[in-house]
């Protein structure tokens, strides 16, 4: 039998090399998806990291699983109309402590959960967002190309990331978020959007 860790690693590998196609086809060359890897591996592992250790923080069991959907989409939706459905998965939270008995604690108990899944699911574009602007700072003082390339597809994926799960709709972290308080997606939102703007392609 598989054990939880060695299944949510597989399911991983199984989503960063399925997100490194989708993002680098139609180009399939293998320094081109050595180059997007790099940036996947990083934009995503530690985005689903990201929520699952903030998930951790708060008590919970949270693991990350593919979706079999959603590793379709990534790769059906790129192929057909050239876009990135970049949710292959997601981190499963579940298990915690029970509900307290009075009704006061009860309703403290649900906003406290409110606010501890808008903080869960906002975690991961923060990081996208932070590394982004790690990439971008470290590739003003390199020269090589090779690593300019690598460093400039690292950024624009992470900010795709951090922007694409900041949309407020389905089950996108941006919606939960977004619910919760619409203040806290504009901290996070509004600067994915604006990045995204700005860096260009690669």
């Amino acid at each position: 039998m598989v054990s939880n860790s060695s299944r949510e690693i597989i399911h991983l590998v199984a989503s960063l090399v399925v997100l490194t196609i989708a993002f680098t086809y139609p180009d399939l060359s293998p320094e081109q998806m050595v180059i997007v890897a790099f940036g996947v591996g990083t934009g995503f592992i530690l985005h689903e990291l990201a929520h699952k250790f903030t998930a951790q923080r708060y008590g919970y069991v949270a693991d990350y699983e593919a979706s079999p959907m959603g590793l379709l989409l990534a790769i059906g939706l790129k192929i057909f109309t050239g876009i990135v459905f970049a949710a292959p998965g997601a981190v499963m939270i579940r298990g915690r402590r029970s509900v307290y008995g009075q009704d006061e604690d009860r309703n403290w108990d649900s906003i406290q959960t409110a606010k501890q899944f808008a903080y869960i699911s906002v975690s991961g574009a923060v990081v996208n967002l932070l590394l982004a602007i790690i990439f971008l700072a470290v590739s003003f003082f390199i020269t090589d190309s090779l690593v300019l390339n690598v460093l400039s597809w690292s950024a624009f994926i992470n900010v795709f990331l951090a922007g694409f799960n900041m949309i407020p709709f389905g089950p996108l972290d941006g919606a939960k978020v977004w619910r919760y308080n619409p203040l806290l997606w504009g901290l996070v939102g509004i600067p994915a959007i604006i990045m995204f703007v700005l860096i260009r392609f690669p």
